[in-house]
């Protein structure tokens, strides 16, 4: 501590002859080394310098944001097809231009192909009809029932709204969404639930409602061959399922279905006795909840669809 202050009493002093030096050597000496400061501070790895697989892995974890703004330091790296076609594939990972890029001579970027995609999901949950037209004229998606079901069904990027209003006029695709699916030895209100996360439940009891309960009972009875019931019967409960959902979980029902009740108006809508398993269903729905992982669009059925419903029972 002396020799400190010493060292500045000393070049105090001198500064009368010398103020700029002494200033200067002051300075540099309550200054910390900026060479020992860099030193302590974390390096980024100049990703040029690593092997490419190594580089190509780190740049993996990056979105399409980020890998963007990267591509201003690697723009080699960040614009490897291998980044941007997982991209692609993580957030649609079915799609028409794959197979034609797989397939093709000519060159298909995928960064241009991931621009394409974010482009016309944004117009789809705008607009449905000019999304579609969008995938359809950039060859993003073929218009085909199959191709387009394979599109929705794996992807979670569409607004399922937006869907639903698109698919009312297209059943054909509604079809194959549910062929996608396996209800094998699922219960069924477990695999309804199963069907409506994919296929968002209508506002109303209409053409379309009655279509895709349609064919759903087809495609359970043809996952569960050894159930014991027709499509029709299986259609039936799907009706009465619903019924049973809007009933329990609307708070404008005051006087709840009884388990007896509904065992006893599901039995005499399908004349078959199986009391156990239409009382399993009734408990499924009173612990699990709706049918439909949204409720609220079915919940909307309450005043219209109750007697279209009994209607079934006479």
């Amino acid at each position: 501590m002396g020799q400190t202050w010493g060292r500045s009493l000393t070049l105090l002093s001198e500064e009368m002859v010398h103020p700029d030096n002494a200033a200067l050597e002051i300075s540099n000496f309550y200054r910390p080394d900026e060479d020992e400061e860099l030193e302590d501070e974390p390096n980024f790895p100049d990703l040029s310098h690593l092997p490419p697989e190594v580089a190509l892995k780190v740049l993996s974890h990056l979105n399409a944001t980020d890998l963007c703004l990267a591509a201003c330091v690697w723009q080699q790296l960040a614009t490897d097809e291998i980044l941007w076609q997982g991209l692609c594939k993580e957030q649609w990972p079915e799609a028409s231009i794959y197979h034609k890029a797989n397939g093709s001579r000519s060159a298909v970027s995928m960064r241009k192909v991931f621009l394409l995609f974010d482009e016309g999901t944004l117009t789809f949950n705008s607009d449905p009809e000019k999304g579609m037209q969008y995938f359809f004229k950039n060859g993003l998606v073929r218009n085909q029932a199959f191709e387009i079901a394979k599109f929705f069904h794996s992807t979670s990027k569409l607004s399922k709204s937006q869907m639903r209003a698109y698919l009312q006029n297209r059943t054909d695709v509604v079809d194959e969404m549910i062929a996608l699916q396996n209800y094998a030895n699922e219960f069924l209100p477990n695999a309804l639930r199963k069907c409506f996360a994919k296929l968002e439940a209508p506002n109303d009891r209409g053409q379309y409602l009655q279509e895709m309960l349609t064919a759903f009972s087809r495609r359970f009875c043809q996952c569960n061959p050894n159930f014991g019931h027709s499509t029709d019967s299986v259609y039936v409960m799907c009706f009465s399922l619903i019924l049973l959902s809007v009933d329990l979980c609307s708070p404008h029902v005051k006087n709840k279905m009884s388990k007896r009740e509904f065992i006893r108006n599901t039995r005499n809508a399908i004349q078959l006795s199986h009391d156990d398993l239409y009382g399993e269903m009734y408990d499924n729905v009173f612990l699990r909840g709706h049918v439909s992982e949204d409720g609220k669009s079915l919940l909307k059925l309450q005043h219209q669809f109750v007697p279209g419903f009994l209607a079934l029972f006479l």
